[in-house]
């Protein structure tokens, strides 16, 4: 019996590492937008003096689809 077509679940990966799962791409890009206000919000909070001198870096993060197979398929 075919399985009815679900839409495909999301991950956010950084660093080569699972870091949240999204059951669709529009709740993955709320969190993102959300993880985007907030880091704005720190380098504000940062930029009040000139006291930091560490440099800027914004680690890559990949958000994609992942589909799910069955527990009887090989790993081919």
């Amino acid at each position: 019996m075919a399985r009815k077509q679900e839409k495909p679940n999301w991950i956010a990966v950084r660093n080569c590492e699972v870091i949240k799962i999204f059951k669709d791409r529009k709740e993955a890009v709320k969190y993102f937008k959300e993880l985007l206000k907030q880091t704005l919000k720190d380098f504000d909070k940062q930029d009040t003096s000139d006291e930091y001198d560490y440099p800027i870096t914004i680690p890559q993060i990949e958000f994609y689809p992942i589909k799910e197979r069955e527990a009887y398929l090989s790993l081919l």
